[in-house]
């Protein structure tokens, strides 16, 4: 919450507002232009009632003829007959199609600004929840920006108009309506102030609370909470929240009270100190007439609330300033991995000269001084524990973050110098943390439309990933929906299974260099056997880098490198490496034991 509590200062708040309407005026003009009509017609209209009784009982006080009367009347039907038309049409046909038609284009552009953010947005926790809060929440914050200034302009139109009503029936009216309209509004900034003061001290609790409920409520953790006793400590944590959440309720509840009853206290004495003035003027001198009367009966308290709601209106530009500043951060964001001049020829061989490289600003090292070369055609494995720097290298090579340190040399020269497009078509990868998107097999594997003229390509890289037995189950066969995100009668593909249909869209790809994190994680040991021999048999010609912590499928690699704390510490064969008796053959040997005493038992 520390972010929606700063202060922004005026200039800021006025150019981050104005920021945010030219994106609406260049995405609709059409809904600022009838933005600005709604809020003059709508402030017309709150004083058109006024000026309708003012004329009414006027006419009826000075003896009017029926007729005339009638005309009154039968002039403010059609008034409220074309206003209500025009107001259901612009809120029910026309601002529901606009608005439909904005979120449309803006967040359009938001998907395409999330696809050019580099990666190492996503590792910071600032950056990212701003990036999350602009692809939640920022439509509502677009639309309420744009109808709190047509309720401004609304306000405006109404509060003059109103002024010019009063001041023609009777001055001292109108001066006693403004004086209370502004105490009013003072005591409504106190109000919204304590408001305020009331939310901030409520969230935190609010929030802890919503933590409790999801604790019991969601299945991910229903076996922790019913083999512990951590129960009782969240229903106790729980208790001591809502006493908390009580003590603040009263006290900021009775500050409301004080304020609020002060209020309608000062609006109640002005509506009736006035009724008793006008009456004298209609009743005992004549300066007034019966519609005056029946004005300064409407307007104490409609003046009142079109002025302390004028300056609500305003004082939420601060609020919409602040979520404002957090999707110009986002949608201006721009990308440190930048396109080179050169398109990527093909692949014949990668270099990591003293390659270093941090996720965090506190310099803790990810890779540090990676000196390797991969040639063209050449099986590398890539071994190590769990956070050795693997999948960390792999994302360099790749080109989604740059090394802080060193250089990357593809085909002698710097990824820099080439088209980053150019160089990841060049290149397919598998990652360890997969994903299967809410589409049809056909349109995963291809990884983007599928045209069916590509439906021969499509099958043989499935049959290449061991796939095609599962295909052969399915109804809808490449036609098939995957996942229910779209469809109920969509398919939930098992781990292995869709592992599978990742491997084939990098079979798709037909790229020079695949590089596989965990390909065989989620198979059993049959399907393991047969993947890699698909994988032995499509990658002829071209390189592969397999990533593994079962190093039964590093047997065959040409070369293998052992990572350790995000350093390469050792480098040879299989044999070359078991031989040397260092890290890389104790990781090895434990792995062996761990089969031999499965296959005893399994015997």
């Amino acid at each position: 919450m520390a972010e929606e509590k700063k202060k922004l200062p005026r200039r800021s708040i006025f150019r981050f507002n104005l920021w945010l309407f030219s994106r609406v005026w260049k995405y609709t003009p059409g809904y600022v232009l009838m933005m600005i009509a709604e809020g003059v017609v709508w402030g017309i209209n709150n004083s058109v009632n006024i000026i309708f009784l003012n004329h009414l009982f006027n006419a009826l006080g000075d003896g009017s003829g029926f007729q005339s009367v009638a005309r009154i009347i039968l002039a403010y039907a059609v008034y409220l007959l074309l206003f209500y038309v025009f107001d259901k049409w612009y809120w029910y046909i026309y601002n529901s199609y606009i608005k439909q038609r904005l979120q449309t284009k803006m967040h359009s552009d938001m998907f395409r600004q999330a696809v050019r953010l580099d990666l190492e947005k996503f590792d910071d926790p600032v950056f990212y929840n701003d990036f999350i809060w602009s692809m939640d929440q920022s439509f509502s914050h677009v639309t309420g920006l744009i109808e709190d200034t047509g309720k401004l302009i609304n306000r405006i139109v109404a509060s003059i108009t109103l002024t010019g009503v009063m001041v023609g029936v009777d001055v001292t009216m109108a001066i006693i309506i403004f004086a209370v309209s502004a105490l009013r509004i003072l005591l409504s900034i106190l109000a919204n102030k304590n408001s305020l003061k009331y939310s901030d001290a409520l969230n935190p609790l609010n929030r802890k609370a919503s933590y409790i409920k999801r604790v019991f409520r969601l299945p991910d953790y229903a076996k922790e909470i019913r083999t512990t006793h951590v129960d009782e400590v969240l229903i106790e944590e729980h208790e001591k929240n809502s006493e908390e959440q009580k003590r603040v309720i009263r006290h900021y509840g009775t500050r409301s009270v004080w304020i609020w009853s002060a209020v309608e206290v000062i609006t109640s004495a002005t509506t009736v100190g006035l009724m008793l003035l006008m009456l004298y003027k209609v009743m005992v001198t004549g300066e007034v007439g019966l519609g005056g009367f029946a004005v300064a009966l409407n307007a104490v308290w409609r003046m009142s609330w079109l002025l302390s709601d004028l300056v609500n209106r305003l004082l939420k530009y601060h609020e919409h300033g602040i979520f404002i500043e957090k999707m110009i951060n986002f949608m201006e964001c721009k990308p440190k991995i930048l396109d080179g001049t050169n398109e990527a020829e093909r692949f014949e061989r990668l270099t990591l000269r003293n390659v270093g490289f941090s996720y965090t600003a506190d310099g803790t090292r990810a890779l540090d001084g990676v000196d390797l070369e991969i040639r063209r055609g050449e099986k590398i494995a890539i071994v190590g524990y769990n956070g050795a720097g693997k999948t960390t290298l792999t994302k360099l090579i790749m080109r989604l973050y740059d090394p802080c340190e060193g250089e990357i040399l593809y085909n002698g020269k710097s990824m820099r110098e080439y088209t980053v497009a150019g160089l990841r078509q060049r290149m397919a990868a598998v990652f360890q943390d997969y994903r299967i998107f809410a589409s049809t097999i056909a349109e995963n594997v291809v990884g983007g439309a599928y045209d069916p003229a590509c439906r021969d390509r499509v099958l043989e890289a499935l049959r290449k990933s061991t796939f095609l037995d599962k295909l052969e189950t399915l109804s809808d066969g490449l036609d098939t929906q995957l996942t229910r995100e779209f469809s109920k009668s969509g398919t939930q593909l098992s781990g292995g299974e869709a592992q599978k249909v990742v491997i084939a869209r990098a079979f798709y790809k037909d790229a020079d260099l695949i590089i596989l994190d965990e390909p065989s994680s989620a198979l059993d040991p049959d399907a393991e056997y047969e993947l890699n021999r698909a994988i032995a048999e499509y990658a002829e010609g071209r390189t592969v880098i397999f990533i593994s912590h079962r190093l039964s499928t590093t047997r065959h690699a040409d070369r293998i490198y052992m990572f350790d704390s995000g350093r390469l510490i050792e480098t040879g064969t299989h044999e070359e490496l078991i031989a040397a008796k260092g890290k890389y053959a104790y990781m090895f040997d434990l792995q062996a034991e761990k089969y031999r005493k499965n296959d005893a038992v399994n015997a």
